[in-house]
């Protein structure tokens, strides 16, 4: 049976708890990491040894740098020069699942990439509420992007967004006046399994208050429409 090789690039979902490099699902590729990359808490939040040699990436709003740093991985592959070490992306969750994942998708040979998913945050949030969740529709809403979410609302049912900080349930809030929708159930998650994790009900006659609220910058926003 032919073996596939190994992808050069691995990108690894991390539970908001963290992770560990000698984690055995992972330990021999952190031991060989060339580049690590990661936004600042996924950085923050991983333990465990690492080779001196390691070059870090921390992740912003700008993946330029890194794509390029990772096209030498790529090249390499298709080169067949294998035993080289691992660029080693380090995620929320599911990377394929409103992730960086698909970006990476994009922009490299999908053959150089191996993706390893943790629970989502959405995934987390419904069993923080104790709701089943197999019918929610999930969106995504950040300033670049937030109209997109309109086809939602105007719909019925559970529905579920990442928000993109403090602001997050108030945007939310201005959407669903622009469709003359009231929710039925509002919730606001924060800080899915990290200190301060704490759940927020708003019913619909304290729906204004949520403009008031302060809200921690990590936030999942779940709600109920009705028909």
């Amino acid at each position: 049976m032919h073996k596939h090789p190994e992808p050069p690039i691995l990108v690894i979902g991390m539970e908001p708890e963290g992770l560990d490099t000698r984690d055995p699902r992972f330990i021999e590729s952190f031991k060989t990491c060339r580049v690590l990359a990661g936004g600042a808490r996924h950085l923050e939040a991983l333990t465990g040894p690492l080779p001196d040699s390691v070059e870090r990436f921390e992740i912003r709003s700008d993946l330029s740098a890194l794509i390029q740093r990772l096209r030498g991985f790529e090249m390499s592959f298709r080169e067949g020069k294998r035993g080289k070490g691992h660029a080693i992306i380090l995620a929320s969750g599911d990377p394929l699942y409103y992730g960086i994942g698909t970006r990476l998708l994009k922009e490299l040979d999908p053959g150089t990439l191996r993706f390893f998913p943790a629970t989502t945050l959405v995934q987390r949030a419904f069993s923080l509420l104790g709701m089943p969740w197999e019918q929610a529709r999930v969106g995504s809403i950040h300033s670049r992007n937030a109209q997109t979410i309109i086809p939602l609302l105007e719909g019925s049912g559970l529905l579920a967004f990442y928000t993109s900080g403090p602001g997050g349930p108030s945007s939310i809030l201005d959407l669903l006046s622009e469709t003359k929708r009231v929710p039925s159930g509002f919730w606001v998650v924060e800080n899915i399994g990290l200190p301060g994790e704490n759940v927020s009900m708003f019913l619909p006659d304290a729906l204004e208050t949520i403009r008031s609220t302060v809200f921690s910058a990590l936030n999942i926003v779940i709600m109920t429409l009705e028909a």
